[in-house]
This record gives structure tokens, C-alpha cells and sequence, in this order.
């Protein structure tokens, strides 16, 4: 089986060595200077896991390159590991390298990437996916796998069929990522979207770790967007965890990555483009379409975006 992994930031490095473990073939799409630096040196990741994976273990392509036509639909699996705001400059290079039977999936944090995928590839080749792994870019081009976590996988009604579906759970089964099947998409993405809109945005706008919004008026504050939000999901018809699920459960992640810097405050610290606008701004825009006012999931979007380059 080819798997095929657009983007080589920090977590597609991570799944793109963690893949090379298997027998399947791996075949990286990579840019600019961080690319072609993979291309000859291979990967180095370090922290959660040690891997030195050299680049004769993958099949490249280059963005500033043409595509030889022998990659032309040979994927049986393409893997968008790529910030939100990058996924619409690669569709059509998913839809040229998957074939016609086989299965794509981004882990890019935010709300609209499943239907973003199907308008693209088909509903029929989509799966919904998020991740709790965590890892950031090091010095010196290397990787920490900064923490060990989970693929959650969820077909939808219109995607891909069970037996698809156990293909792809295997092939991350093997690699050592940790998968698992949710029975329900929208509910899948909408729990991890939940944290993400309560924790990014505050962290990003005042430079703290994740455990530092533990303090109970960050704390309050960070409530206070689940509140909103859970209001749009309501009238989305997705259930939710109750306030009291999800409360403690935030204290939970907060607690457990107390030294974290969450990726939004890491994209702002590295004059980076934050995925704003697929979490708290697609908040305010779902809930502009249900006549619904979220001012503070509003306000935070606007600050956050003030930040960008």
C-alpha cells in the first residue's frame, strides 16, 4: 500500500517516521527549504521516540517540481498533515495522487475539513480524523515528539465503507499511532474543536503555558468560549459533553500538558499564520448562520487575527 503524507511540519514528520516502521511504501510531498532538506538528510525525531529515518526509506516529490506522471493516482491512502489554512493549495494534488478507491484525511485542527475533502476528492474517499499526538519543530530541523497520543478515525455517512475504514486503522495500527474508530464524525471533531477553541486563543494572546490558564480567572474565561460554543453545536445537532464533563475534562489536558505551549501560541511566537479561522472564527461564523451572538469567541478572532503577518 502507498501512503501518501503532503506536508512535513512537525506532526507530519512524526506520522511520516512512524509510518516508515511498516512495510508499506511512504510517500512524502514536501516544500521549500525544510523539504529539500528531507529529501536529503531524511528525518530525525526525537523526545516521545527516538526515530533516525533516512531518506532513501521514502519516495518524494517536490511542490516547485513537476510531478512525474508515475505518481498519478497510486495512493491508496493521502494524509493532509498540514495547517488549516493550507489545505485548499493542496487539494488538487490529493485529488491527483489518490486513486479512485482510496482514502484521504487531514489532522489539521478546526471545523469544515470533512466537507472541505469531499467537495474535493468525494465524500465516498473522505474520513473524518483528529489527533491528540503532540510534537513541535527543534533545532537543527529535528523533531520532539513531545507527547504519545491517539488517532481517533470516523467515517460518515456518505464515506468510505467499514471495511475501508479497518484498511486505514490497521496501517496506523502497525505504525504505532494509536488509532481508534468513534462512531460518530461530527461528535468526534466537535470534542477535540471544544479544546482547542477554550485553550488556544487564550494561551496564544497571553504567551502561557497550557497549565498557567488553570488560575481562575483564565480558567473563567476559557468557560466562558465552551459556553458560546456549545450553543452553536446545540443548534448544529451535535451532541456535547455538559458543562460539567467538559470542565472537568478541560482541567484535565490543562493538568496533564501543564508545560505545553500550545501550537496557536507557537505559530504567533514564530511570525506564523494561526488556524484562527477554522476554530473560533468558524465558530462565529456557524453562529452568525443560526442567529446567534458569541462575542467573546468574536473578540479572541479578532485579536488572534491582528497577530498574523
Amino acid at each position: 500500500m502507498r501512503i501518501s503524507i503532503l506536508g512535513l511540519g512537525a506532526l507530519g514528520r512524526v506520522f511520516a517516521a512512524a509510518f516508515a516502521r511498516t512495510e508499506h511504501e511512504i510517500h512524502l510531498h514536501v516544500r521549500g527549504e525544510r523539504g529539500a532538506h528531507a529529501m536529503l538528510e531524511g528525518l530525525h525525531i526525537r523526545g516521545a521516540s527516538q526515530e533516525q529515518t533516512p531518506a532513501e526509506r521514502f519516495i518524494f516529490t517536490c511542490e516547485e517540481l513537476e510531478r512525474p506522471p508515475s505518481f498519478e493516482q497510486q495512493s491508496d491512502v493521502v494524509i493532509l498533515a498540514v495547517k488549516s489554512h493550507s489545505l485548499p493549495s493542496l487539494l488538487d494534488v490529493a485529488a491527483a495522487l489518490l486513486k479512485p478507491n482510496g482514502t484521504a484525511l487531514t489532522i489539521a485542527n478546526g471545523l469544515g475539513h470533512v466537507q472541505t475533502l469531499g467537495r474535493a476528492l468525494g465524500p465516498q474517499r473522505v474520513v473524518a480524523a483528529t489527533t491528540t499526538h503532540g510534537a513541535y519543530m527543534a533545532a537543527g530541523r529535528s523533531v520532539v515528539w513531545a507527547g504519545k497520543g491517539s488517532v481517533q478515525l470516523a467515517t460518515t455517512a456518505l464515506g468510505p465503507s467499514q471495511a475501508q475504514l479497518e484498511v486505514l486503522v490497521d496501517a496506523f495500527e502497525e505504525a504505532g499511532l494509536f488509532p481508534s474508530v468513534c462512531e460518530d464524525a461530527a461528535t468526534m471533531i466537535w470534542d477535540k474543536v471544544l479544546l482547542n477553541l477554550a485553550i488556544n486563543p487564550l494561551a496564544a494572546l497571553t504567551g502561557l503555558e497550557n497549565g498557567e490558564l488553570l488560575v481562575s480567572e483564565r480558567f473563567d474565561t476559557c468557560m466562558m468560549v465552551y459556553r458560546e460554543a456549545v450553543r452553536v453545536a446545540r443548534m448544529e445537532r451535535v451532541p456535547v459533553p455538559d458543562e460539567v464533563a467538559f470542565e472537568h475534562r478541560l482541567r484535565t489536558v490543562l493538568t496533564t500538558t501543564a508545560q505545553n505551549q500550545c501550537s496557536m501560541l507557537q505559530d504567533i511566537k514564530s511570525g506564523r499564520t494561526t488556524e484562527i479561522d477554522a476554530l473560533n472564527g468558524a465558530l462565529v461564523d456557524l453562529a452568525e448562520v443560526h442567529g446567534l451572538s458569541v462575542p467573546v469567541n468574536q473578540v479572541l478572532t479578532a485579536l488572534i487575527r491582528a497577530c498574523h503577518p
